[in-house]
């Protein structure tokens, strides 16, 4: 399962939540990817206060309610996520370059074109693959809008794109992901998703010879074997 994230939810104004903190930590300290060293919460915390960071949790963009038949009701007093709406509204910037950044979460998302390029979103890719070819070939030589830094996002930062107010068969994404798809169209123009599953680089630890993906029809959240083919956002920042 996944470790749980070090930090404090400040509160902010209605409905939504600032998240102060960083990585995962497991009895105050946590482990560098690249150093396998200990980095001690405390020294974590001050780089991050340093550097004012902090992000909003972001909501899941449900505004409706139902009741236990499925019909749609009124939300006042249900407490149901279409009434209360915790956390910041969904919220992104197309920075013009093929890339789209999250405005509460600070990552930096990869669009998917209808071009034939990497970019491509009918690619689809084993989970090996995702990583050897598709992340390697956005990191290569100059790398990809600048940046050398792309990766496969983990299961929690690919759900966060997920808008639980869409219905099957979605996409489940805001517009931001999902507009002016038709080929031929590049990076910069368009933006593309399928209704499908998305890899994460988060393996499932009950059987790890599977990892997680998100289903963006539905947006369920499932385990898959990584021998079968899936599609790739490239994400990258993050603390």
């Amino acid at each position: 399962m996944r470790s749980r994230l070090c930090g404090a939810l400040i509160p902010m104004a209605a409905g939504m939540l600032l998240w102060s903190g960083t990585a995962p930590a497991v009895g105050g300290n946590d482990v560098s990817p690249s150093t396998k060293t200990p980095v001690t919460t405390q020294a974590r915390e001050a780089k991050i206060a340093a550097a004012g960071a902090s992000y909003a949790l972001p909501a899941t963009g449900q505004t409706t309610c139902w009741n236990s038949s499925g019909i749609v009701v009124s939300c006042t007093g249900t407490g149901q996520d279409g009434e209360l709406r915790a956390g910041a509204t969904l919220a992104y910037v197309d920075n013009g370059d093929g890339t789209i950044t999250d405005s509460n979460t600070g990552l930096m998302w990869e669009k998917l074109s209808d071009d034939g390029t990497i970019h491509d979103w009918k690619n689809m890719y084993a989970w090996d693959n995702a990583f050897v070819v598709k992340i390697a070939t956005l990191n290569g030589g100059g790398g990809f809008a600048g940046h050398t830094d792309w990766r496969v996002p983990n299961i929690k930062e690919l759900q966060s794109i997920v808008n639980y107010e869409l219905p099957y068969p979605g996409p489940m994404v805001t517009t931001a992901f999902n507009t002016g798809c038709s080929a031929p169209c590049a990076v910069t123009a368009c933006s593309c998703t399928q209704s499908h599953y998305y890899w994460s680089s988060s393996s499932n630890a009950s059987n790890p010879n599977n990892a997680f993906v998100v289903h963006f029809n539905n947006g369920y959240e499932d385990a898959s074997s990584k021998t079968n083919l899936s599609y790739v956002r490239a994400v990258r920042g993050g603390s």
